[in-house]
């Protein structure tokens, strides 16, 4: 064992709960996990079960969430709020986008004039969910970084 690990279980777990972790919130890491397992299983079910591709969209925004982590006070930070708003958005618009065409396409009727307009705004909310997620990824590195180096 090595001096930091002996160090810490002197400690106690409320010193180890009081300090900084490099480590990812257990709640950031759950919700990493299961949208990371809605992923493939999304897109294998996807050609199967009508509708299989909105579980891989919905994993897409829960690693997004998970990934917006906030290092500092609690995990989940308006970042993650932002990038979790955008992807229930994108999910929204994708849902009505793939409803539309198969209503469309069970019709034999032509998409409706509002889909491309689905489109667009599912793909909108999908850019804001990404940045939002890569804006916070990145000024938690900013911070871990300047906290590392003392010029916080």
């Amino acid at each position: 064992m090595t001096a930091e690990n002996d160090t810490s279980r002197a400690a106690g777990p409320a010193a180890i709960a009081a300090g900084p972790s490099a480590r990812m919130p257990l709640g950031a890491r759950r919700l990493f996990m299961i949208g990371g397992l809605c992923v493939p299983v999304g897109l294998v079910a996807g050609p199967y079960i009508l509708g299989g591709q909105l579980l891989a969209v919905a994993g897409v925004v829960m690693v997004a969430a998970a990934l917006s982590y906030s290092g500092q006070g609690p995990w989940f930070s308006r970042w993650s709020w932002a990038a979790t708003a955008a992807g229930a958005l994108w999910l929204a618009a994708t849902a009505a986008y793939w409803g539309s065409v198969i209503a469309a396409a069970d019709a034999a009727a032509q998409a409706p004039a509002f889909a491309p307009a689905l489109f667009t705004g599912g793909l909108v909310c999908f850019g804001i969910m990404a940045v939002a997620a890569i804006v916070a990824m990145t000024l938690r590195a900013v911070r871990g970084r300047d906290q590392r180096t003392g010029t916080a």
